[in-house]
């Protein structure tokens, strides 16, 4: 899983969690987000947290619509090599060189 998904896969399970431990059906979640002025149908609202692909801004409006105050930010773990020791990521060389395998 690349630093993309792992982010795109947090926000969704934060969003779901919310909405579930709030009780908020998606119809309810729809008519918040109207309220602050963002009409979404239903279905599309459905379709997009579960895709989990979706804006920050989208985000952070619909943890307002839920009445969230904070959220933690999830970590990722750094990857690691076979004797665990942590690996940076290659750097591209020049232009029409190869970086050794």
């Amino acid at each position: 899983m690349n630093a993309r998904q792992f982010y795109e896969a947090r926000a969704k399970s934060l969003i779901k969690s919310l909405r579930e431990e709030k009780d908020i059906s998606y119809k309810e979640l729809a008519r918040r987000l109207e309220a602050q002025g963002v009409a979404i149908d239903v279905q599309v609202l459905i379709n997009r947290v579960n895709q989990g692909k979706f804006s920050f801004a989208f985000a952070l409006q619909l943890l307002a619509a839920m009445g969230a105050e904070h959220v933690e930010v999830p970590r990722m773990q750094p990857v690691t090599g076979r004797t665990g020791e942590t690996r940076r990521p290659r750097r591209p060389g020049p232009p029409g060189t190869t970086s050794p395998e």
